[in-house]
């Protein structure tokens, strides 16, 4: 059965990880990993993107803050859209 985490809509139209609710999704992910079931999780996350080192290219690796990368394979990616400048995205320039 899905689950869809309950937005709490910003002012700017704009969202991040502290504008949801995450306790329907965490029981969700819990009763899945007790009944030991494999599950589908779509993810949307942003941050910059490069290339894995290595033979396997198929491996991309994402920076989504000063403290926290994400790998992933690109075949479980269903879309790569642009970030539009100012859109609260969290990340900073250097």
């Amino acid at each position: 059965m899905p689950f869809r985490a309950r937005d709490v809509s910003r002012h700017d139209g704009a969202m991040n990880g502290k504008d949801v609710d995450i306790s329907g999704v965490n029981a969700r992910l819990v009763e899945a990993a007790e009944a030991g079931e494999t599950i589908e999780v779509i993810l949307v996350v942003r941050g910059k993107v490069r290339p894995v080192r290595g033979a396997d290219r198929r491996r991309w690796r994402m920076r989504v803050d000063s403290d926290h990368v994400l790998t992933f394979r690109a075949d479980a990616v269903v879309a790569a859209t642009p970030v539009p400048p100012g859109s609260g995205s969290g990340t900073r320039r250097r």
